[in-house]
């Protein structure tokens, strides 16, 4: 079983708008009630961003002090790039 972040919810709610065509009523019966996160516009940009850098020397350290985030949040944006056998 695997675990649906924010994320997912929001990913299937716009396909269900776009590739569906879903009506209002088939969207409140099925997501009604549920609060849908909705990811910030630049956050993949940014995300890449971290990557590239990270790529490019930046330890995990320094980029949590270039893009104000946690060290752990860098290392959640990193994880595939840091060790892609382990994930």
């Amino acid at each position: 079983m695997s675990v649906v972040t924010n994320k997912d919810i929001f990913e299937e709610f716009t396909r269900r708008i776009r590739e569906d065509g879903a009506t209002d009523d088939e969207l409140m019966e099925e997501y009604g009630g549920m609060p849908i996160y909705v990811p910030s516009w630049n956050l993949n940009g940014r995300n890449n961003l971290i990557i590239q850098d990270f790529k490019e020397g930046l330890n995990p350290k320094a980029l949590k002090f270039k893009y104000n985030l946690s060290l752990g949040r860098i290392y959640e944006i990193i994880k595939d790039v840091r060790e892609p056998g382990l994930f």
